[in-house]
């Protein structure tokens, strides 16, 4: 294998030309409404929206989200009740909201893998941890919807 198949749509740029949505290849005009999706995602969570929240995952979605299970979860049903633990606990614990979470998403990267799928990850970081987060977003029935989650978590130093 040639080192070309291990490159990344950012391999070939300077340092930070990665670190927001409109760095992404030019390819990315078909997947010119994932930034939307992503930050309406976001928003929901933040403020735990459960329906709106629950309306950006497919029926089909699959979640890894070790701070909850260590195993992978697929179906609506069990993402959702995965979830539905996580919005308990933290709404438990809030002491003001809405907004109860703050996600400010950094090291945002959407990498569009054809017309209607795109890979985005980026970073949440606050004084505890660096979250790292990897979606994959499919167009499906005309909106993109969340097909793939993966969470993971580092201490911060």
């Amino acid at each position: 294998m040639g080192s070309s198949a291990l490159s990344s749509p950012c391999s070939n740029r300077k340092p930070g030309d990665c670190n927001t949505p409109a760095a992404a290849p030019a390819t990315s005009a078909p997947s010119a409404g994932v930034p939307a999706a992503l930050a309406d995602f976001l928003d929901a969570f933040a403020n735990l929206d459960w329906d709106r929240f629950r309306a950006h995952f497919a029926d089909d979605a699959c979640v890894v989200h070790p701070a909850v299970r260590a195993e992978r979860v697929c179906g609506r049903a069990d993402v959702e009740a995965t979830f539905a633990r996580v919005f308990a606990q933290e709404r438990a614990a809030a002491t003001k909201g809405p907004p109860y979470l703050e996600l400010r998403p950094e090291d945002v990267l959407v990498q569009p893998l054809g017309p209607d799928a795109a890979v985005v990850s980026f970073h949440l970081r606050n004084d505890q941890r660096l979250a790292r987060r990897t979606v994959v977003f499919a167009r499906r029935d005309g909106a993109w919807r969340i097909v793939h989650l993966h969470a993971s978590n580092l201490p911060r130093p």
